[in-house]
């Protein structure tokens, strides 16, 4: 069963319902919204996450967060997935405050969270560290990383994960105890752990080829001689799927507390279930 964003998960933390483990609630906050010329090619963002984690037993709920719209707590829902954005965590906006504050009490509280792009970047400046715009220009295409340090929620684990990028802005200081657990030759902070339930990716597991496309061949001035490489690259296979069972095994680690979410909130991610949107690149990451 799957309705939207997700982390991995190697060993559920729920208990066993009709042969099956309980779905868990993830609340997906969203950082941007989508021009409607985008529409078309992939849905909206949400639609994006709920391919992402199709056929997983979770139930994505949305939060407009770059409208001011927040849970009302961490515990409001089993984890998170912070997506990208256009804006920089380093713009003087107050929902970007908001949001960094939401992060720091649910690493208090112990609810995981997953970020992509922007939101491994907001989880950096969150917790101290910093994130500048790259003197190594933008980061389109698929790009490869290698794994340094495997961790226990890597499953199934892998030497290199190859995922579509949009980028400009990284992660250049990291706060203190987290760790790079993944680095690329564009991006040397590409996967990140935070704490063992609280991890960012720069690249986009929700992306697929037709938006990505999309996004490259609009944006030919930003872009130059990148544009070109980078749709070439689409071509090669990436590893989505993987992503989506690493979040999962962070939602489900057995150092975060397993919650019962409002059924008004389970509710409310119903109707992302089952989306038949092709999976594709839409998020105008930073």
């Amino acid at each position: 069963m799957s309705t939207a964003a997700s982390l991995p998960h190697t060993s559920p933390r729920s208990d066993a319902v009709n042969g099956r483990s309980e779905e868990l609630c993830i609340g997906v906050l969203l950082c941007d919204g989508l021009p409607d010329e985008y529409l078309p090619i992939a849905g909206d963002y949400m639609a994006m996450f709920s391919l992402m984690f199709r056929e997983r037993d979770v139930a994505l709920v949305p939060f407009e967060t770059y409208n001011g719209r927040l849970p009302d707590g961490p515990r409001e829902c089993d984890g998170y997935v912070i997506s990208g954005s256009r804006v920089s965590v380093y713009h003087d906006e107050q929902w970007i405050r908001d949001l960094e504050t939401f992060i720091r009490d649910s690493v208090r509280d112990s609810v995981p969270i997953f970020g992509v792009c922007f939101g491994l970047q907001v989880m950096a400046t969150a917790l101290g560290g910093t994130v500048q715009k790259s003197r190594r220009g933008w980061g389109v295409g698929v790009h490869t990383m290698t794994v340094g340090e495997e961790r226990s929620w890597m499953e199934p684990a892998v030497d290199t994960v190859s995922l579509i990028m949009s980028h400009q802005d990284q992660v250049t200081c990291l706060p203190e105890r987290a760790t790079v657990v993944g680095s690329s030759d564009h991006c040397e902070k590409f996967l990140v752990e935070f704490t063992p339930i609280h991890v960012g990716i720069q690249g986009h597991p929700e992306f697929r080829a037709p938006f990505a496309e999309a996004i490259y061949s609009d944006r030919p001035k930003e872009l130059g001689e990148l544009a070109a490489g980078a749709v070439a690259s689409l071509e090669t296979p990436t590893d989505a799927a993987r992503m989506a069972d690493w979040a999962m095994a962070i939602f489900r680690s057995p150092k975060s507390e397993v919650r019962s979410p409002k059924s008004e909130v389970r509710e409310a991610g119903s109707q992302y279930r089952n989306i038949g949107f092709p999976m594709t690149c839409l998020i105008f990451g930073r």
